[in-house]
């Protein structure tokens, strides 16, 4: 399964499992840079809604958190 497919697989059935993993994860690398963003920008709020490493790594870490929600080897 491709991580687009993931996404939308989470976002189907598990919904508000994935809004709130979603938000704490996003919540926690942020406050992991108190300076600068993942990307090496100054971690402003404004840049940190728009980065796309950041985001990146947002969706990444929330489907490793949900992995046990996705069907075993099964294609969608």
């Amino acid at each position: 399964m491709k991580k687009l497919e993931k996404i939308d697989y989470l976002q189907e059935n598990h919904l508000r499992e994935w809004i709130k993993t979603h938000a704490k994860v996003e919540q926690e690398l942020s406050d992991a840079h108190d300076l600068f963003c993942e990307c090496g920008h100054l971690a402003t709020g404004a840049h940190e809604s728009g980065c796309r490493k950041l985001r990146n790594k947002i969706m990444s870490e929330t489907i490793k958190r949900l992995a046990h929600l996705l069907p075993d080897g099964k294609e969608i």
